[in-house]
């Protein structure tokens, strides 16, 4: 009997230990996930914001909500596994970081649809520069677009997912509230109006986008600017300024910045340069192609030709226009170049 009374106390103190490590673990997680939990209110209220009126948006400031939303939710799973502390997938623990994986992983969704549907990209964070990987320039514009259907449909389960994530985090709210410690977690819905995310409604937004004239894809590869090496002197008094004198030199280099102010990356931009001697008539041609991702500036590698001082050359540097293109401003520059003879 004595061994007995021992053994039942024994398990009951580990009992009342283990009950209370579990309510100190619950209401930690609480104190964690209460933080995350706030922080995905905030990104879900611009989520929502960004739906009802994704038609009204530009490019560049929908492709940057899209950015923030994917990478704000993915910084909440990552906060939500920590608080979680590995634990087992049908935990109450587990099952909170759950449900901002989901979250994440509808971001990440949404912006893949949208931009397989308007034919856009992440833009790459600051200071890494975008090579032949899936954010370059190149590898977008070789994706295929998304149908409307297509960009409804995966829009249609964006909203899905958010609403089972939603279903997943009142149960853990509620699980965690009755279990041991007690602990209260705030509130977090991302679907407040389950209409928005419906498919008739979603397919509405998606024909407006495609007709929305701040939405449409255009073409604007311009020349920023154009140096000379050796540079032009200073026109004498009373001189023309028509034509740029040189000094004395058997090698013209010309180096060109390039801008592009459109609306979408350019993967297969290009530039001509001719040099033609006015004299003889002969012209040497350089073309240089290039990717310009969308508002990127690009300098061209110097273009060299061979000159002979004495002589009047005509320069011309032009964008080789886009298909689609319909700005010509600032995509030519023609100058009348004099090399001075030698001394």
């Amino acid at each position: 009997m004595v061994v007995l009374a021992l053994l039942v106390g024994g398990l009951t103190q580990v009992s009342r230990q283990s009950q209370g490590y579990d309510a100190n673990s619950n209401q930690s997680l609480a104190a964690q996930g209460a933080v995350v939990a706030e922080q995905s209110n905030v990104t879900a209220a611009q989520v929502r914001s960004l739906i009802d009126n994704l038609p009204g948006q530009d490019r560049q400031t929908l492709q940057a909500s899209l950015d923030t939303a994917v990478r704000e939710a993915a910084g909440q799973s990552a906060q939500a596994d920590l608080a979680a502390c590995s634990a087992s997938p049908g935990s109450i623990a587990g099952q909170f970081a759950a449900v901002f994986a989901e979250r994440a992983k509808s971001m990440t969704e949404l912006r893949d649809a949208v931009d397989g549907f308007l034919g856009m990209q992440p833009i790459p964070p600051a200071g890494i520069l975008a090579t032949d990987s899936a954010t370059s320039p190149t590898a977008a514009s070789q994706a295929p677009l998304l149908s409307a259907t297509q960009a409804t449909n995966r829009v249609a389960a964006v909203g899905a997912l958010l609403s089972r994530s939603d279903s997943l985090y009142r149960s853990v709210r509620s699980s965690l509230a009755s279990a041991a410690g007690h602990a209260r977690l705030p509130k977090s819905v991302w679907v407040t109006d389950p209409q928005l995310w419906q498919v008739g409604t979603v397919a509405a937004q998606v024909d407006l986008m495609a007709t929305s004239p701040t939405l449409a894809l255009t073409h604007y590869v311009l020349l920023r600017t154009v140096r000379l090496s050796p540079p032009a002197l200073p026109p004498p008094p009373g001189a023309s300024s028509n034509v740029s004198v040189l000094s004395p030199t058997s090698q013209l280099g010309v180096t060109v910045v390039v801008g592009n102010d459109g609306s979408a990356d350019e993967p297969q931009a290009s530039v001509r340069i001719t040099l033609a001697n006015q004299p003889s008539g002969a012209t040497a041609t350089q073309v240089e192609s290039f990717a310009l991702a969308l508002g990127a500036s690009v300098a061209l590698p110097t273009a060299n030709f061979r000159v002979k001082p004495g002589t009047t050359y005509q320069l011309t540097v032009a964008v080789v226009l886009p298909a689609g293109q319909a700005q010509t401003g600032s995509t030519v520059i023609m100058q009348a170049l004099q090399v001075a003879p030698a001394t």
